[in-house]
Parts: structure tokens; C-alpha cells; sequence
């Protein structure tokens, strides 16, 4: 497994650059007010990703360097094909010497707002290291492979709404910005909605029917009977995590990045970790599969207390707007 590690790896991190220009461009093409070039440039960096996984991989025989040749190559052109984008005057954004020149609010401004993120990314490692040393401990190597195949289930689900906070976020700080909260506020309820119905149907699939999923990544009737009795328990709170993730990313869009950070954390650390340590002492291999839910619960507990304080002084801002703009 290591080897396999390295060896994409090593591809892998030459490729970074273009990784991160690609996320910076994208996301500002979607700012500048084109998210339908902003979601043609992924779809195709995508198609191309696995075009590529097929040619390099199976044509060329290279294994997994060729995945890691074809995830830089996609990439780079997801990159290319947003710099473009700027560099033809297309935009209403357009590169300047004079926005070279770093300003330390904006600067400050910038990783505030992406504070959050950036914490997020730090505890998904964090997570999967206590995460497999509990499923090691209390279920053996089986466990974690199961684990493997669950979160890549739920991601199909977390994936839609992912795309919907992404398209919430400038609308939010658009508004707010402009002071039109009951928009901001409007933009933020029809997130929540739109997100649970998508997690009320995943719940549902993956109550009832299990096994279909289980079954597009592996075959193996052991680890199929584990995965599958991990993923119901895993995925039972699945329907009110869009509240929990939409808040979030909400909070963060009006520039609260202390407030979305902690709540952030909240489900994926502050709250996930002791879970995962906690429960298994009582449950078993059981208390891995519960942390995740009783994490979210919690968490999504917190963010409705949160959104409904912040979603309370709205009205007593837009009165004042109001008061502003009739004088």
C-alpha cells in the first residue's frame, strides 16, 4: 500500500500548482457572476480526469502513476482554461500591475474567510488517523476497509450539496454586502432546503436499499455484511447535516470566520474525536459507526442556535436600511 502511496504521490505533488490555481480561478469566474462557465470548466475537467484514467492506466499500462499523469493533466486545464478566462477581457474582473501590489486588509480579509476551510482540511487527516485506529482496534482490517467504502458513499450524497453551498456563497455575500439581507436570508433557507431533500433521499436509499451501493465497490460478502450494517448506522442523521453545512459555509460568506470555523470543527473534530473514542468502550465496533451521527446531531443543534440569533438581528438591520433609504 505504501508503495502505491509514494508512487502517486510523487506525480501528484508536481501537479499542485495547478491544483490550486485551478480552485482560485474557478472560484472567482463563479464570483465574477458566470457559475455556468465556472461548472462547464469542472464538468470537463472531470470528463477529461477520466478519459485519461482509462487511456494512461489500461492503454498505456502505467497503474497508478498513470491516475496521478491524468488527475495534474485535468487539472492544468482546468487552470489554463480559467486564467483564459481573465487574460481575453471576458471578465468584469481583469488583471492589473496594480492588484499585484498585496494589501494587508485584503490579504487579512482573505485568510479569515478561508480559515475555515483550511482548518477542515487539517482535521479530515486528523479524523481518519483516530478514525482507523478505533476500526483496527475494535472491528480489525475488514473495518477499515468498510469505513473506506462508506465515506465514499456519503460523499455522493455530500457532493450535491457541496455544489450548493459553493453556488449560496457569493449570492450571500453579495446581499449582505449590499445590505439586502431578507435576500441573504431567502438564499439561505432555499440552501437548507434544497440540501436536506437530497439527504432525506440518500437516508432513504441507503436504509432500504444498502446493498446496491455497498455492491458498486466490492463484492466480497464479509465485508459487504460489515459495510452495510456500518453505513445505516453511520448515515442516520443524514438528513439534518445539510442544516450543519450550509450554516457553516453561511456564516462564513458574511465574514464571521472565527464563528464558521468553530462550528466547522464542531462536527469533524470538537465533537467527532471524543465520539469515536468514547463510544466504542460501551458499543464496540457499533460506537465508531454512532460517532458520526451523534456528532451531527449535536452539531447541527448548535448551528440552528447560531443562524437563528444571526437570522434575529437581520430585522432590526433592515429597519434600520429602510429608515437609511427613506431619508
Amino acid at each position: 500500500t505504501l508503495y502505491y502511496a509514494q508512487s502517486y504521490m510523487n506525480v501528484l505533488l508536481f501537479g499542485t500548482v495547478f491544483s490550486i490555481l485551478g480552485m482560485m480561478f474557478n472560484s472567482a469566474i463563479r464570483g465574477d457572476g458566470n457559475p455556468k462557465l465556472s461548472a462547464t470548466i469542472m464538468a470537463v475537467g472531470c470528463f477529461t480526469n477520466i478519459i485519461l484514467d482509462a487511456v494512461l492506466i489500461f492503454g498505456f499500462d502505467m497503474g497508478i502513476k498513470g491516475a496521478a499523469v491524468a488527475t495534474i493533466t485535468s487539472q492544468a486545464l482546468t487552470a489554463i482554461w480559467g486564467i483564459l478566462y481573465f487574460v481575453k477581457g471576458k471578465s468584469n474582473l481583469t488583471f492589473r500591475k496594480s492588484s499585484l501590489k498585496l494589501q494587508k486588509k485584503l490579504v487579512t480579509s482573505i485568510f479569515a474567510i478561508g480559515s475555515a476551510g483550511f482548518a477542515m482540511q487539517i482535521a479530515g487527516s486528523l479524523v481518519q488517523v483516530t478514525s482507523n485506529n478505533a476500526l483496527k482496534m475494535y472491528g480489525g482490517d475488514l473495518s477499515i476497509g468498510a469505513m473506506a467504502t462508506i465515506n465514499s458513499i456519503i460523499m455522493i450524497f455530500l457532493m450535491p450539496a457541496f455544489g450548493i453551498v459553493q453556488g449560496m456563497q457569493p449570492i450571500v455575500g453579495f446581499n449582505f454586502g449590499a445590505k439586502k439581507y431578507d435576500r441573504a436570508k431567502t438564499t439561505l433557507k432555499l440552501s437548507i432546503l434544497s440540501t436536506t431533500v437530497v439527504f432525506i433521499l440518500g437516508a432513504l436509499f441507503i436504509q432500504l436499499a444498502p446493498q446496491v451501493l455497498v455492491g458498486m465497490f466490492n463484492r466480497d460478502p464479509q465485508l459487504m455484511e460489515i459495510t452495510i450494517n456500518g453505513l445505516r448506522k453511520y448515515a442516520l442523521a443524514l438528513p439534518i447535516v445539510g442544516l450543519s453545512i450550509v450554516g457553516t459555509n453561511f456564516i462564513q460568506s458574511i465574514g464571521k470566520a472565527k464563528i464558521a470555523m468553530v462550528l466547522g470543527l464542531l462536527r469533524q473534530v470538537i465533537l467527532l474525536i471524543p465520539m469515536i473514542l468514547i463510544l466504542p468502550k460501551f458499543l464496540g465496533l457499533d460506537g465508531v459507526w454512532f460517532a458520526q451521527p451523534a456528532a451531527d446531531i449535536i452539531s447541527s443543534a448548535i448551528t440552528a442556535i447560531v443562524l437563528f440569533k444571526e437570522l434575529k438581528s437581520y430585522a432590526n438591520l433592515t429597519e434600520e436600511v429602510e429608515e437609511a433609504e427613506a431619508v
